[in-house]
């Protein structure tokens, strides 16, 4: 899936996926999952040096979305809720995010995605996707 990038299909891709350096995007049809690493900058930490909760809520609300796209068709989806459970800190660096089904509806999706860094998970996040016409 690594041609994604180099397509016209980036284009399509939002600002922020760009902003968040994601990178390295793996569909896997067979296992209806979705990886992609981004690259968390130092401009993303907080006073403790930190990656800022926030930027790791945007990186798995990201993976959500584009999991949404690709396991539904090529449908858009927008979020309608999302939790975060934050389990260890993150530091500048590459992270790595996983995404794939926990429910798959005809209008509502229910995703559950993991962000990675080190081969540790440090956050986990469900949501709740609706499918838009």
């Amino acid at each position: 899936m690594e041609s994604y990038y180099g397509s016209e299909n980036f284009r399509t891709l939002a600002p922020i996926h760009r902003h968040l350096g994601g990178h390295n995007l793996h569909w896997n049809e067979k296992n209806t999952e979705l990886t992609i690493h981004y690259t968390a900058l130092e401009s993303f930490t907080n006073p403790r040096g930190t990656i800022e909760g926030g930027m790791i809520c945007a990186m798995l609300d990201d993976v959500m979305g584009l999991f949404a796209y690709f396991a539904n068709d090529h449908k858009p989806a927008t979020t309608i809720n999302l939790t975060m459970d934050f389990l260890r800190p993150c530091v500048v660096g590459e992270v790595i995010t996983k995404c794939r089904f926990i429910k798959q509806g005809k209008t509502v999706l229910n995703l559950e995605s993991e962000a990675w860094q080190n081969n540790k998970i440090i956050a986990r996040s469900t949501a709740n996707f609706l499918v838009l016409d």
